[in-house]
This record gives C-alpha cells, sequence and structure tokens, in this order.
C-alpha cells in the first residue's frame, strides 16, 4: 500500500488529547478511524414492511446475528410478529419490553423448547437493563439447538448486545432490533415503508 502525507485542520487542544492517548500510533489510529467511518457509510439493505419472505430471507440467509433496524413505527415489531407467526422451523425467544407479543412467557430460556416463546422484560428502562445481564451471561454460556433465534426488542437498551452480535454465530440465531445500528460488526437490515 501506498502512503501519502495529508493536510488537515485540527485544533491544538484535540491534537494534544488525541497524541497523549495514541503517543506512536497516532497516524496507524488515524488511518482505523478513517477506515471505520467509511465501513459504516456502506449501504444497508433495505426491505419494504410488507415484504415479509424477503425480511426473512435476509434474516435467515446464514447463521450470523443480525441487525433490524429503521425509523420509531416503521413496522419492525410487526414484521417480526408476522414471521414468527408463519415460521414453524424456528423456535423464536423474544425479549419482550412492551408486552406486544402473545406468546408464552418463560422465566429460563432451556434447550428443550418446542415453541416460541417471550421473556417480558420490565417496561422502565433502568429495571430492563438490571435484568438483561442475566440472560445476556446464559445465553454466551452453551450451544444452543440450531432452530432457536433470539430476537432482542430495543437492543439499544442492553450495552451487553454488541458483544452478543459480535459472539452469538458460535451459540444462537441472534435478532437486534433497534432504531439505529448498534455498529458493523454483523449484518443490518433497514425496515422502510
Amino acid at each position: 500500500m501506498q502512503m501519502q502525507n495529508k493536510n488537515f485542520r485540527i485544533d491544538n487542544e484535540t491534537w494534544r488529547l488525541f497524541l497523549s492517548k495514541y503517543h506512536r500510533k497516532a497516524s496507524e489510529r488515524i488511518r482505523q478511524l478513517i477506515k471505520a467511518d467509511l465501513e459504516a457509510l456502506q449501504e444497508i439493505p433495505k426491505v419494504n414492511r410488507n415484504d415479509i419472505e424477503a425480511l426473512k430471507k435476509f434474516i435467515f440467509s446464514d447463521n450470523n446475528p443480525i441487525q433490524l433496524v429503521g425509523q420509531v413505527g416503521i413496522g419492525k415489531t410487526t414484521c417480526m410478529k408476522k414471521i414468527i407467526e408463519n415460521d414453524s422451523g424456528h423456535v423464536f425467544i423474544v425479549f419482550d419490553c412492551h408486552d406486544e407479543y402473545n406468546l408464552p412467557e418463560i422465566q429460563t430460556i432451556t434447550t428443550d423448547l418446542k415453541q416460541s416463546c417471550r421473556i417480558k422484560m420490565p417496561k422502565q428502562v433502568s429495571a430492563s437493563r438490571g435484568l438483561y445481564p442475566v440472560y445476556h451471561n446464559q445465553l454466551l454460556s452453551q450451544k444452543y439447538p440450531d432452530n432457536y433465534a433470539i430476537v432482542i426488542e430495543e437492543a439499544h437498551r442492553y450495552p451487553q448486545v454488541k458483544e452478543l452480535l459480535k459472539e452469538a454465530r458460535k451459540f444462537v440465531k441472534v435478532i437486534a432490533i433497534c432504531q439505529e445500528p448498534l455498529g458493523n460488526f454483523c449484518p443490518r437490515i433497514e425496515v422502510v415503508k
């Protein structure tokens, strides 16, 4: 790779702080930040909220975790509910914090579930954040059957979801539902009108 010197403007205080943190690797870190920014700009596939079959194909095209993103009220949850209703091949375990899924409720994730179910999370954000780590550790503690799919509504609430999206492919299929992508470390699909 051929390197070129480039000039850019930055205030003295910001540059001083940057150099104090990345003393001998400032150029390398700047390259990493630029590359990460460019990767984040990659086009996110868009799927119409009424095209449930296309959405299902995107979600289950492989075993990798996936982020289902879109504006508030666009229909992400409605799409997921339709997929669950019409998919007898998967056992969905939904982290439901708005009481939107009409599924049997469970307290513990086991490897012998025969039907889709939900874990009713508290509506209050701080209470939900406090409970989620218990399940997060459980999800990363064992391999689950290949037909399991974990759906995490309001995934942006839980800081640990980023780790789960990076590691989950080893344990279970994960579908994180949120407004904005949590990162570019796994595929993203945007639901649109």
